[in-house]
């Protein structure tokens, strides 16, 4: 190998625009590896470079205005040619830059000895991808109605999502867009070569020190959305000629939400990438990353607080102390990732790589909470005029005028800091045990805040193996172990002036008042004075391991293309009380039973290709899984029991697609059905109708999921480019799921029947979405683009209490129908320029304004409140309460400054 290194060679090609074919002049080439060197392009679009030592090469095609080509190369001991590079104008790229997210590179095939027809690039995202997660993400539209636990998000190779839940976790990298801006990924059911996959795709994010640009890259923007202000830095040093790599990246969000009160945004956010490359077989890479972030939170309310304050964007988590606003609910999160990875080139066809990944710190929640004192939030149903008038007997249409006015003017908008804090400061209370004597003699808070705390330690290691058997077959495979232990407690983080609280069970106390051990949260340490920092109410850790082995074998031949794969696994968890809570004292404390499951998955697809430009697809694929923490207990709070008939869930989906790719046409149009059954649902809350706090539990839920997604580019001539995109779903309840609802204090079943639930629709996205747009890309590299988008058929999430026999009976229909919200249309405009300055430093501007006709009025979520008011005389159900509502944002902008050198 020592021999190949010494010998030079050359490294040549020709750079030209993929549509009109013509050559590229002035394109900047730079490869890193063995050595760095750069180059440009010729008014030919043709480039050398000379005296190039062989070995495996990064290699970084760029020119403003145009798609960068990222891809690697070894370079043998007879040189490279690498023919006709054909770069993509940036429109694309721009418009997902606008919207603030990461665009993957395009990954280029250079295997220009091989005359067949190449198979589609899973890498790239296409345009009903690109337009379904970005313009279409203000409305909080899901790709296929699926939530974010079917789609798998990796970084560097090591599974993120949240072994609780599922749920994707991308709040980890926040602000760290540069960083996290190269990603693989597949959509739906296909595969990648990194893992088995999920229904609803895979995203890989590469982390590689020697995978970024060289240089230092510094961004400025600057918007109201979320936050006001960010300001990144990047360094990165490319693939020295030691070896070694090194990618670092800060950055900072910081301000106040436009439309909504006392939605803050504070985040830091770091990132270091370090590679070393010993030799052509082995390098190790480091990842570490942490982005600690707090920001105040936004509740939805009911139509009438929207109405009563005159704004669709009211809080009512906020509320004024010592005449500056204050938000109960803030969101505080720490939690750092630390990632090795071992890649190992065994040889030209077979690279295993192997990694490790550690996951830990805080993330907490807080909320206000109170005790033998009224309701402090302004939005409380007997804080709102509609109590007075359609609810009280006999109505009090004086008390709701009263109440309007109130509203009206802002005093009873907001939650009353100060009252709270005054509250706390005349409660003067003596605490005894149960032998008399005082353990705590000062101000009790009756109303506090706390913090819901859910700290994770999360360890993660896996072994992946990609090999080629011949031209034709390549394998993939790997193992991996997961283990996760979340620490779920609560603290006290403001006293509000108060000196301490007693912490005891005060539902228990309302119904045990002579037992004294039935209201202790924690026996073991009964009689418990918390103060600020203190764990109190619960405490207890989830404890979860997965372990499992995938393989998929890829064929391909010159018309046809076709995987097949397998997956198993083993999941297993427990919970772990920290108390020995007197209401469960033989069920709360110490280890639980382990709940064990094995599963399984099966997926297969193929690729028909009609010519180089007409492609058919098909994906099948059947998964079983193991149930979630989160769904397998009825109240981890309190206690041990498991859900009775808990089981895996059970998926099947299918797709089938038609592609076609011209230098003039880009399109696709997809039909797809998946089928979801077994699945399980817990609630907690409190139930009016039996004056108690309890979970109501579902099982057998099923669901469908159809439709068809159509995207679409066309470039009408080489500077102006139309895009449109089409999504309609039917995604609807396919099961009428059996319920449980139970005394939170005591277990004892309240109820028991049917949720009829068959036949509503899925709620949380809208079911049809549109988006048609416009870009028009300069020559001298500016741009300026318009969509225009159409949102419809969204449906409110039911409560399911309003869908049982009970509920159906004593119920006007108007109450049990399922609300659909009404559609809407918005457009978006953006814009932006690039500059380059004495042939090495870039200026980049991007501008987009999203919803510039100000629709205010198009719902972007909604829930139905659990309670529902009860009839006193006749001890039926009267009326459900309100439900609750989110609206998009109106006209809002996001304006971004980049400069690179």
């Amino acid at each position: 190998m020592s021999s190949i290194h010494a010998q030079l060679i050359n490294i040549k090609g020709q750079v030209v625009e993929q549509d009109s074919k013509n050559p590229i002049p002035l394109v900047a080439i730079s490869i890193s590896g063995t050595e760095n060197k750069t180059a440009e392009t010729d008014q030919n679009g043709r480039f050398l470079i000379k005296n190039v030592q062989a070995g495996e090469y990064n290699i970084i095609i760029a020119k403003s205005g145009y798609v960068p080509l990222t891809f690697k190369k070894v370079i043998g001991k007879n040189g490279l040619d690498l023919g006709k590079l054909e770069m993509t104008t940036a429109s694309t790229a721009i418009h997902n830059s606008l919207a603030d997210m990461a665009v993957a590179d395009l990954e280029l095939d250079n295997d220009m000895e091989v005359q067949e027809i190449s198979g589609l690039l899973s890498s790239s995202k296409d345009v009903y991808a690109n337009v379904a997660s970005y313009t279409f993400s203000p409305m909080r539209f899901k790709i296929r109605g699926y939530d974010s636990e079917y789609s798998d998000t990796y970084l560097n190779g090591v599974q993120m999502n949240d072994m609780i839940s599922g749920y994707g976790v991308w709040s980890l990298w926040g602000g760290l867009n540069d960083a996290t801006r190269n990603q693989e990924s597949s959509v739906g059911i296909e595969t990648g070569n990194y893992s088995f996959g999920n229904i609803g795709g895979v995203v890989n994010i590469d982390t590689r020190a020697s995978n970024y640009r060289p240089g230092i890259k510094v961004t400025y923007s600057n918007s109201n959305r979320t936050y006001n202000n960010r300001m990144m830095a990047t360094y990165s040093t490319g693939l020295m000629n030691n070896g070694w790599a090194v990618t670092a990246s800060i950055s900072r969000r910081w301000g106040d939400n436009a439309y909504v009160d006392g939605v803050f945004y504070d985040a830091w956010a770091g990132f270091l990438a370090v590679e070393k490359k010993f030799n052509p077989k082995h390098t190790l890479a480091l990842t570490a990353l942490a982005s600690p972030t707090e920001r105040g939170v936004a509740a939805g309310a009911t139509q009438e607080a929207y109405d009563l304050t005159g704004t669709n964007y009211y809080n009512p988590n906020i509320g004024y102390q010592n005449g500056k606003l204050r938000n109960a609910r803030v969101r505080d999160n720490f939690e750092p990732v630390f990632i090795l990875n071992h890649y190992w080139n065994i040889n030209n066809k077979t690279k295993l790589t192997t990694s490790a990944g550690f996951r830990f710190g805080r993330n907490g929640y807080s909320a206000l909470n109170w005790y033998d004192a009224p309701d402090p939030r302004p939005d409380y149903y007997r804080n709102l005029p509609s109590y007075y008038s359609q609810m009280s007997t006999p109505p009090n249409y004086l008390a709701a005028e009263q109440i309007t006015a109130l509203w009206k003017n802002g005093n009873a908008r907001y939650i009353d800091f100060d009252r709270l804090y005054n509250v706390n400061y005349n409660n003067q209370d003596v605490i005894k045990d149960g032998n008399g004597n005082v353990v705590a003699d000062g101000l009790r808070s009756k109303y506090i805040i706390e913090d819901r705390r859910t700290d994770q330690k999360q360890l993660n290691l896996n072994m992946l193996l990609n090999t080629e058997i011949n031209k034709n077959i390549a394998i993939n495979g790997g193992v991996q172990f997961r283990w996760n232990k979340t620490a779920n407690f609560k603290t006290i983080k403001d006293l509000m002036g108060g000196d301490y609280w007693y912490d005891i069970d005060q539902f228990a106390e309302r119904d045990f008042k002579n037992d004294i051990n039935k209201i202790q949260s924690d026996l073991n340490n009964p009689y418990r004075i918390v103060r600020k920092g203190d764990k109190y109410g619960y405490d207890y850790d989830a404890n979860i391991m997965n372990a499992g082995a995938w393989g998929i074998a890829n064929f391909s031949y010159y018309k046809l293309d076709f995987y097949a794969g397998i997956d198993a696994s083993y999941t297993s968890f427990y919970r772990d009380g920290k108390y020995r809570k007197g209401l469960f004292p033989d069920d709360s404390f110490g280890k639980s039973a382990k709940q064990n499951f094995m599963n399984y998955g099966l997926k297969a697809g193929a690729t028909y290709k009609i010519t180089g430009r007409h492609y058919l697809t098909a994906n099948v694929a059947y998964i079983q899984r193991a149930p979630y923490f989160r769904d397998a207990y009825i109240s981890p709070r309190t206690r041990d029991e498991v859900i009775s008939g808990l089981k895996e869930s059970k998926v099947f989906s299918v797709d089938g697609s038609y592609v076609l790719r011209t230098p003039v046409i880009k399109a696709r149009i997809t039909g797809y059905y998946t089928y979801m059954k077994d699945q399980t649902k817990t609630l907690s809350f409190y139930d009016d109708y039996y004056r108690s706090f309890g979970n109501y539990i579902m099982n057998g839920i099923a669901e469908s999921h159809a439709g068809i997604e159509l995207g679409l580019e066309y470039k009408i001539l080489p500077v102006l480019t139309a895009q449109a995109a089409f999504g309609y779903g039917n995604y609807k309840y396919q099961s009428n799921p059996v319920y449980l609802q139970t005394v939170d204090n005591t277990g004892d079943i309240l109820s028991e029947g049917k949720v009829y639930w068959k036949g509503g629709k899925v709620s949380g996205t809208p079911q049809t979405a549109a988006s048609i747009g416009l870009t028009y890309n300069a020559p001298k590299f500016w741009w300026v683009g318009i969509n225009g988008n159409y949102f419809g058929r969204s449906y409110i999430d039911m409560n399911p209490i309003l869908r049982t026999d009970k509920a159906r009976t004593e119920l006007d229909d108007q109450y049990t129908k399922q609300e659909e919200f009404g559609d809407g249309f918005t457009m978006d405009l953006f814009a932006g320029a690039s500059f380059r300055i004495a042939y090495k430093y870039f200026l980049g501007i991007n501008v987009s304004v999203s919803n510039v006709l100000n629709n205010k009025d198009l719902k972007s979520g909604g829930f139905e409140q659990l309670r529902i008011s009860q009839n006193k005389d006749t001890n039926t159900y009267a009326r459900p309460f309100d439900s609750k509502y989110f609206y998009m944002y109106g006209a809002n902008y996001f304006v971004n400054v980049n400069f690179r050198f």
